[in-house]
């Protein structure tokens, strides 16, 4: 079954899940409202063998933490979207001030990205791996996405094919995708 067809199936279910979860959210209880949330599953493996050993590869690095830059960028907006609107992108330099950067998303503690930042934006990580040639490159962009997007529809009908184009023209041929 294709992600398309996977996604019609899924949709009634997450209409009928909104109307449910929404008061819970505005009563304050998002355990609650996403204790019944109807997970989006599909066929098929998510993952392809690399053809070539990683220190041959351009990685880019994706992450859903919530981050943004402190001044040049507006922050996330923090609350779920249950619309089709298009999921918030921010594009954070390899090489921005880590002092900078400020964590948008409220729906994970904050204790052990704030410790050390590459727990879940490991570009100090990637950095150094690059630089001991265990990998080959690193994408010059980060990819922040909110990661409290519970219509898949926008990330699969827009999101994901827009940063695999963006990523394609970047000669990216791996991905790290970090989930927060």
């Amino acid at each position: 079954m294709s992600d398309t067809a996977s996604l019609e199936g899924w949709k009634p279910k997450f209409d009928h899940w909104v109307e449910k979860a929404v008061p819970f959210l505005k009563e304050g209880n998002p355990k609650k409202a996403f204790a019944s949330y109807p997970f989006f599953t599909t066929e098929g493996d998510p993952f392809t063998k690399p053809s070539k050993p990683a220190k041959e590869l351009r990685f880019a690095l994706i992450t859903t933490g919530g981050y943004s830059i402190e001044g040049p960028q507006d922050p996330f907006n923090p609350a779920p979207i249950f619309d089709g609107s298009p999921a918030e992108v921010r594009v954070i330099p390899l090489d921005v001030d880590r002092s900078k950067l400020r964590i948008d998303h409220f729906g994970y503690d904050h204790r052990f990205a704030e410790e050390d930042i590459n727990v879940n934006l490991p570009l100090d990580r990637l950095t150094e791996l690059a630089e001991l040639g265990e990998i080959g490159s690193i994408a010059d962009n980060t990819h922040v996405v909110m990661g409290l997007q519970p219509n898949v529809g926008p990330l699969l009908n827009q999101l994901i094919p827009d940063l695999v184009e963006t990523l394609l023209a970047d000669d990216v041929n791996a991905v790290l995708l970090v989930p927060s």
